[in-house]
């Protein structure tokens, strides 16, 4: 009997350039307290500098510490602190006072990634992908060894490493998160074989934690209406895949919206029995314990943003219970 499936949303604070940056944290704020009011178990905010990928949002700890006091059981975090960019110590510092503050809420989230511009924003050199993976592995070390420090201060709290997460996008990133005992979460664009090759690469390195499965998602009242709704920001999306080359630029945009949804872009769209259905069979096929999703798309209202947070809680995961 599979354990009970635990629902995440991730937002990636993305927005015009022109957009005022408060403008779009209360909306992203707006969107958090309807999933805690609904039952939602994690939400994780992405870090990105100089709007790079559309993002408003630097420092995500700090929208993650604002939003603990609205909000009443919701764990808050990030997906993902860029640790290549910062010094470890001072982020092992930041995440323990978040903690404190946030009363054991935090669920922060790492990884090596990040674009060459921020990289070259933060002077930082580039370096190859092997290096990059042993700079972060020390480093996230580093911050292990801080919360562990009799010597250091704030005491973080003993729970803060259990409920921590590691971006994983490689065997190797796997490995490393099973060997440091983290909880470890996928990006949307890799596939269920990679899915399944990361989880036997994390068991085998010794790895118990939570896997957190990520894909974007519109849930509709049905699958008609659902494409309908969603087609113009999914053609958006996938434009901007071919423009960032995750998709190759000689590829034709397809007529049909239904073949926009495929990898890479890897999208769950449709009426609600229809996304619990693709949720299960990826849960069957990959065998995660946390499903990470992400509503949140340039092209789509917020009324149609909030339509999607509320379907899940009120209708897929109920339906994932029969599935």
């Amino acid at each position: 009997m599979p354990t009970p499936l635990r629902f995440a949303l991730t937002d990636h604070v993305e927005a015009p350039c022109e957009r005022p940056s408060g403008e779009v944290y209360d909306e992203v704020a707006g969107y958090v307290r309807l999933a805690d009011s609904l039952g939602f178990d994690y939400y994780w905010f992405s870090e990105h500098h100089n709007h790079v990928h559309y993002g408003h949002l630097p420092w995500p700890m700090l929208l993650a510490l604002h939003l603990a006091s609205q909000t009443e059981r919701i764990q808050l975090g990030t997906a993902i602190i860029c640790l290549n960019l910062h010094h470890p110590l001072a982020i092992a510092e930041q995440a323990a006072v978040a903690d404190l503050l946030m009363q054991g809420r935090l669920a922060p989230g790492f990884g090596s990634g990040s674009s060459p511009t921020e990289s070259t924003l933060f002077g930082k050199e580039l370096v190859s992908e092997q290096e990059r993976h042993a700079n972060f592995a020390e480093a996230l070390g580093q911050i292990l060894a801080s919360w562990r420090a009799p010597e250091s201060l704030p005491k973080a709290n003993s729970t803060l490493h259990a409920r921590s997460w590691q971006a994983v996008n490689s065997i190797g990133s796997a490995q490393n998160a099973g060997r440091l005992g983290m909880n470890m979460m996928y990006s949307h664009l890799r596939t269920p074989e990679q899915y399944k090759q990361y989880r036997q690469a994390y068991l085998d390195a010794g790895g118990t934690g939570l896997i957190a499965a990520n894909r974007p998602v519109y849930v509709g009242p049905d699958d008609a209406t659902a494409m309908a709704e969603l087609e113009p920001a999914l053609r958006t999306l996938w434009r901007r895949f071919r423009s960032e080359g995750k998709i190759p630029a000689e590829t034709p945009e397809p007529g049909d919206p239904w073949e926009l949804c495929g990898h890479p872009i890897n999208f769950l769209v449709g009426g609600p029995e229809s996304v619990a259905a693709q949720i299960a069979a990826l849960r069957v096929e990959t065998d995660f314990d946390v499903i990470n999703l992400e509503p949140n798309w340039a092209g789509l209202t917020s009324e149609q943003i909030c339509g999607t947070i509320r379907r899940l809680a009120e209708a897929v995961r109920p339906a994932l219970g029969t599935l």
